[in-house]
């Protein structure tokens, strides 16, 4: 009697310390999904400036499309407000109340607002499928220096890092402590993702994501080219389903260190940037 009570014993603790995770993102046609994101920054420029900024988006997400690999996921901006504030000029923008938005900003952000992008995810991994895209004219025209900046210092504002966000999956075998790693490769940066199974209860696990990115951008200003160097270190948190692979929140830290080059000189930049995402 005592061998078999050790022996359920175990066999719970087995249950409880793996992840028993599903292999395939579980998605219904139609399905909907609204992300809630908070992100504040707070950056040191070259020559003593200085960028704050604190937004707050929703995004409204739906399954459009299922094959036996991928899905398709249209993403659609319905909300932002940004307050900026860049060498003492503030640069606002509210998507309920345009009176007294920033011109330049608008640009930006009217055209992308309450207008669906379909994205195509690998359904055993959550990530964006590449893909060539139509350019929008506000991709295409010039955008303000302060819209370039936040670009740079926070990656995860375009339509695929917002339907990637979504998900997250576990491998399957995976213990609480066991950790993970990925890398990606682009023209403009070099990702590398690594994460530890925090800890499990029912089907919510709890990953702990440590990503390094070293990028070099070209940021347009006053009709002049300069080249952005930086290195980000990011620290967070991901709440997600392993039955579905639906993540419920993240939480990030990064830590942005850099330079851009003005006359032939490398100047010093460096920003904190901090981020909520909310998925219901």
């Amino acid at each position: 009697m005592k061998r078999i009570y050790v022996s359920l014993i175990a066999l719970a603790l087995s249950a409880i310390a793996f992840a028993q995770s599903t292999d395939k993102i579980k998605l219904a046609n139609g399905q909907k999904i609204v992300v809630e994101s908070t992100t504040d920054i707070q950056a040191t420029l070259t020559m003593g400036m200085e960028l704050t900024s604190t937004s707050t988006s929703v995004n409204a997400l739906e399954v459009k499309n299922s094959s036996p690999d991928n899905y398709i996921i249209s993403n659609t901006l319905t909300k932002l407000k940004m307050n900026t504030n860049m060498m003492g000029q503030a640069n606002n923008y509210d998507s309920e109340n345009k009176s007294g938005n920033n011109e330049d900003i608008s640009k930006v952000f009217d055209d992308k607002l309450n207008k669906p992008v379909d994205i195509t995810i690998d359904n055993t991994s959550g990530l964006a499928v590449a893909e060539k895209k139509k350019q929008s004219q506000a991709d295409v025209d010039e955008t303000n220096a302060t819209a370039d900046i936040m670009k740079i210092f926070s990656d995860n504002a375009s339509d695929d890092a917002i339907v990637s966000g979504a998900f997250e999956m576990v491998p399957k075998g995976k213990a609480i402590g066991d950790s993970w790693a990925d890398t990606a490769i682009s023209k403009e940066m070099k990702t590398i993702r690594t994460y530890t199974l925090k800890s499990i209860s029912g089907n919510e696990a709890v990953i702990q994501s440590n990503v390094i990115s070293t990028a070099v951008n070209k940021l347009n200003f006053q009709e002049m080219e300069f080249e952005v160097k930086s290195e980000t270190k990011t620290n967070g948190e991901i709440l997600t389903d392993i039955s579905t692979g639906l993540v419920k929140k993240r939480t990030s830290v990064a830590d942005i260190t850099g330079s851009i080059q003005m006359m032939g000189q490398d100047m010093p930049i460096s920003a904190k940037a901090t981020s909520t995402n909310i998925y219901k």
